[in-house]
């Protein structure tokens, strides 16, 4: 509990001003039936909505730690401002008037806060009183996705010292305002996860959420002028590949956009990371992102996994896909060659531009210990990443050390030469490769892997099936007809599996021997691999390659 003694003061602070009476009484009445028991609620009833102040006064009578205030009417922002000024809670919350209060949420906030002294606010999802219950569920906290769209509540809990003053000059989006504003003084919210705090009515004529929608371009640009937010000109998005998506966004200096891709906009450029199109995909999410982008250059980028999924559809089907991609994109782009060549295969052109690691490693001395790094996940859509297969592999080498990465739900297995790091941030990755010797990543397909190249630039081994410059590669193809159609993607034969297991613990054990040796030779060669790699793989010329791209004038392509 730290330095309070009992639950500290929970302050619920209510503007209120033309809300239906029904659905103010169930704001009410859930705030009522909360089981926090040092709650105070302040409700400030806006102008001339006397019926809400009586119905306040009301409910409020009886109730300890209950205020009714009536003020002017001047907007939600004073009536917030003036309703903290009456409140004396250690926490608040500015809940609006037709929210329901999910029951046991408070004491499921004040938790959360205690229990993560180094964030200032907590968040998380909420649901829709619709018909179809559609539930928003936020993100994981990021300040840099806050400056480009807003995705905290105003609803949600913070420890009263870090409140700001509601500026009663933003029409609209006023809770973006004020979540900036929190955030600039150098605070960092706790993530609720898919905890659903309220229920939230759905916009109604005359409100906030209406007035944003309607002047979505001009209300944005008012709250990134007012708070020295640069208005970007090209916009990153990914369906498939969200947290690469980002990094890149940030890397080329651009917006990462995915819950208000559809919103209005002034971007000069779409810039898509990877286009994951399915059997049974009706309307392709990709397809309608790029239909709000008819007036801007628009550029995909194929990564991997987008590839192989083209496979599971009939030739008239890509085709027709491929010629409508044609026509309404400026410039596709993939990897490496292997990539190019299959999707020419499927009658799209590609240019050549591998994304760069988004750390520049170093080239680092080897570790004492040989050890083998294994990035482990069992969330892929199909099994790319051969789960099984891999852990196999660490059960026939005990005089080996493997270390995993990943979110891979691991069961019972267990293996004395295994330890399992699970997922790790960029500082914990970057030391993560360098205490290790080399990586080993089986896949059914991929094209680039990132973590690949990073481990050769940081002169480590790469012991894979994907062929790329300056890995040690293995062929885990099979012989059969019907194995070796797969000309393009690494391929994988669960029939010559077992020969194909030694040849990986052949491999394992020719890097460990060369790195133990450590001739001139050897240690020439770790170097110019990653002098060679990082050559390719530079940053400033991808940086240059994409924004050329993206921002100069280019002929006019027919949407489809």
């Amino acid at each position: 509990m730290g330095k309070f003694a009992e639950d500290p003061k929970f302050s619920v602070i209510i503007p209120v001003y033309d809300v239906p009476a029904d659905t103010f009484k169930r704001c009410l009445m859930s705030i009522a039936d909360q089981d926090y028991p040092n709650l105070e609620v302040v409700i400030v009833a806006n102008g001339g909505d006397k019926a809400a102040f009586e119905m306040a006064e009301a409910y409020a009578k009886d109730r300890k730690g209950w205020k009714v205030l009536f003020t002017e009417e001047k907007g939600a922002c004073e009536a917030r401002n003036r309703g903290f000024k009456e409140s004396t809670g250690e926490i608040v919350s500015f809940t609006n008037s037709d929210y329901i209060l999910k029951t046991g949420i408070v004491r499921t906030w004040v938790d959360a806060l205690l229990a993560n002294p180094d964030c200032g606010f907590a968040y998380g999802a909420y649901e829709y009183a619709s018909s179809n219950r559609e539930v928003y569920w936020s993100k994981p906290f990021s300040v840099y996705e806050l400056e480009i769209a807003n995705y905290i509540d105003c609803g949600f809990p913070l420890w009263r010292k870090y409140v700001v003053e509601w500026d009663s000059n933003v029409k609209s989006l006023q809770d973006w305002d004020f979540w900036i504003r929190v955030v600039k003084q150098g605070v960092k919210g706790h993530f609720l996860g898919r905890e659903i705090s309220f229920i939230a009515a759905p916009p109604r004529p005359k409100g906030l959420s209406m007035d944003s929608s309607e002047n979505w371009t001009e209300r944005v640009k008012f709250i990134k002028d007012k708070n020295g937010i640069p208005t970007r000109e090209i916009c990153v998005t990914s369906l498939g590949a969200p947290f690469h998506g980002k990094q890149i966004a940030q890397m080329i200096g651009a917006d990462y956009r995915d819950d208000t891709l559809h919103k209005p906009h002034k971007y000069k450029a779409l810039y898509l990371i990877g286009w994951y199109m399915k059997p049974g995909d009706v309307q392709n999410g990709h397809s309608s992102v790029v239909n709000c982008f008819r007036d801007s250059t628009v550029i995909v980028h194929f990564v991997g996994a987008d590839i192989y999924w083209l496979r599971k559809f009939s030739s008239e089907t890509i085709r027709n896909w491929a010629g409508a991609m044609k026509l309404a994109t400026h410039h596709i782009l993939c990897e490496n060659e292997a990539a190019q060549e299959e999707l020419a295969e499927y009658g799209i052109d590609a240019k050549i531009v591998p994304i760069p690691p988004y750390t520049d490693m170093e080239i680092k001395p080897l570790p004492e210990e040989f050890s083998v790094a294994l990035y482990l996940t069992d969330k892929s859509d199909f099994d790319k990443y051969l789960l099984k297969n891999t852990l196999s592999i660490v059960k026939a080498m005990p005089d080996v050390k493997f270390y995993g990465y990943g979110d891979a739900d691991l069961g019972d297995f267990k293996a004395k030469n295994f330890e399992h790091k699970g997922n790790l941030n960029r500082e914990q990755w970057t030391q993560f490769v360098y205490d290790r010797s080399a990586y080993l990543r089986i896949v059914r397909h991929d094209t680039r892997p990132m973590a690949s190249d990073e481990f050769i630039m940081a002169g480590r081994s790469v012991i894979t099936n994907i062929p790329n410059p300056h890995h040690d590669v293995v062929d885990t193809r099979g012989t059969y007809p019907f194995d070796t159609w797969d000309k393009f993607g690494p391929g994988f034969s669960p029939r010559r599996w077992p020969s194909t297991k030694k040849e990986i613990i052949k491999k394992i054990r020719a890097v460990r021997k060369a790195q133990k040796e450590g001739s001139k030779e050897f240690e020439g060669e770790r170097i110019a691999r990653s002098i060679a790699t990082k050559s390719v793989l530079n940053k400033d010329i991808y940086i240059r390659t994409i924004r050329d791209l993206a921002l100069a004038p280019v002929l006019e392509v027919v949407n489809a």
